[in-house]
């Protein structure tokens, strides 16, 4: 992407000087003349610098630099003026992020440009930078998605098992005295150690279908313990 700036005033004049001063750079150069022209500008353009006075028609710097900081984070302001209070250079500085202010007129080759250079840097930075908050927010909402379907997993598994248990659990005992009321106690005993083993590999299963299979076994295993046809 090549650089890009708004060169927003109201004096003819310096508008001129600023674009003969720019003439052997690679920049797309676009101009506003009053607010009303800049919002426009703003509003269908992300600029990477964006130079502009603060009183103007429409519009006032201050409001164009407000929106920039709302909906362009990354722009990089520059304020070039006539005059400037004590009062709103801590302003703009440390309330709304701008980058440089300069008092016309200005030597441009010796102090704008330079700067200029700068505040290009600076858009890459700050670019860099939120680009990769976003992408660790993105990874981050992943991470937790991705936890929150593994609890359900979880969760549901648990259910499943809870549920297999209670069910295999009703039928230990039954099946002895359904299939083996007259085996010797010795033998009843182990059916009942194979039962349990059983019902600890139902409760094991992954799913409804893997339980209710397990199930079936079971009862075959019992089955053949008490030497019944299957």
């Amino acid at each position: 992407m090549g650089k890009n700036l708004l060169f927003i005033c109201k004096h003819s004049e310096s508008e001129q000087d600023f674009l003969a001063a720019m003439k052997d750079r690679e920049i797309e150069i676009d101009t506003a003349s009053n607010g009303i022209e800049a919002a426009a500008c703003v509003r269908k353009k992300e600029y990477q610098v964006v130079v502009t006075g603060l009183t103007m028609e429409g519009y006032n710097g201050e409001q164009i630099i407000s929106y920039l900081n709302k909906h362009h984070p990354n722009t990089v302001c520059i304020i070039y003026t006539t005059t400037i209070s004590p009062a709103q250079l801590h302003f703009f500085i440390n309330k709304r992020d701008v980058f440089r202010v300069f008092l016309r007129p200005v030597d441009y080759q010796k102090e704008f440009l330079p700067a200029l250079e700068e505040a290009y840097e600076h858009y890459d930075v700050q670019t860099a930078e939120r680009e990769e908050q976003a992408a660790e927010r993105t990874e981050a909402i992943e991470m937790r998605r991705e936890r929150e379907q593994l609890l359900l997993r979880i969760k549901s598994r648990r259910t499943l098992q809870e549920a297999m248990g209670r069910y295999m659990k009703r039928l230990m005992g039954h099946t002895i005295a359904q299939y083996g009321a007259e085996l010797p106690e010795d033998v009843r005993k182990r059916m009942r150690g194979v039962e349990r083993e059983i019902v600890d590999l139902c409760c094991c299963a992954k799913d409804e279908e893997a339980g209710v299979a397990k199930a079936g076994e079971a009862v075959k295993n019992i089955r053949e313990l008490a030497g019944l046809p299957q």
